[in-house]
């Protein structure tokens, strides 16, 4: 069986691009920063490329995917403090990508996918939000609550609804500068506080043992992916099926 080509557009260290794999896809993840390729997931159907991900070609997918720099719209202020300052100068990329993917999308027929965080709500339209709590990433009784945001030509369903409000839910953050140990972050913005997990713990809550501390708190956890990238088939097999 063939499986259906995807391109993904600022691979980073290749959480997403896990997760599109694990559905069906065979990935070409592309990355500009060369130590972000030292760390890419290893897998059998990604294939990682260094380029520039705003000009790279289109030719050639089924789908296309990609997760723009986020530092410029996170409300994160620990996130904000990776690209130093908080003003990366990257905002410019998720508009152009989604106009970009918008346009591709309109002149071929294909399925595209752009993923971003909270506060980039106003420029993406009208995304679906997915939180971890919506796929039981759990380790040690916290419960990963990490909100993100995916627009895509396709209509795309969540799996559940967000348990990171409900009381008596323990709940824990990916983000920041991660250390060796959990920590308080202070606030009480949701139930149990506000509490920032370490690196070991974010690895088994993502599910991505080989990220690095960077790539844990800039990527999304492959399960996000994996779940978009089964709809997406689905999006796929009808089209065929209709065409046929």
């Amino acid at each position: 069986m063939i499986r259906p080509r995807a391109l993904d557009l600022f691979g980073g260290e290749g959480l997403a691009a896990y997760g599109y794999a694990l559905a069906g896809f065979d990935v070409t993840s592309v990355e500009i920063d060369p130590e972000r390729i030292a760390n890419h997931v290893r897998h059998p159907n990604v294939t990682v490329v260094e380029g520039d991900a705003t000009t790279y070609p289109l030719d050639g997918y089924d789908v296309i995917v990609g997760s723009p720099p986020c530092t410029d719209h996170t409300t994160r202020a620990p996130l904000a403090e990776l690209a130093r300052g908080g003003d990366s100068g990257t905002g410019w990329m998720l508009p152009h990508t989604v106009n970009r993917l918008r346009a591709w999308g309109e002149a071929t027929g294909g399925l595209w996918v752009v993923e971003n965080v909270e506060g980039a709500k106003d420029v993406m339209g009208s995304p679906l939000v997915l939180c971890g709590t919506m796929f039981g990433l759990t380790d040690g009784g916290w419960h990963l609550a990490r909100h993100r945001l995916f627009e895509s030509n396709a209509l795309l369903m969540t799996p559940g609804p967000h348990r990171c409000r409900r009381t008596g839910v323990r709940i824990i953050g990916v983000y920041g500068d991660l250390t060796k140990n959990d920590r308080s972050c202070g606030g009480r913005s949701r139930p149990g506080g506000d509490m920032r997990a370490s690196v070991e713990r974010a690895r088994r809550l993502m599910q991505a043992p080989w990220a690095s501390p960077r790539g844990l708190a800039l990527g999304i956890p492959p399960a996000y992916t994996r779940f978009i990238g089964e709809q997406i088939l689905d999006h796929l097999g009808a089209r065929q099926a209709t065409a046929a």
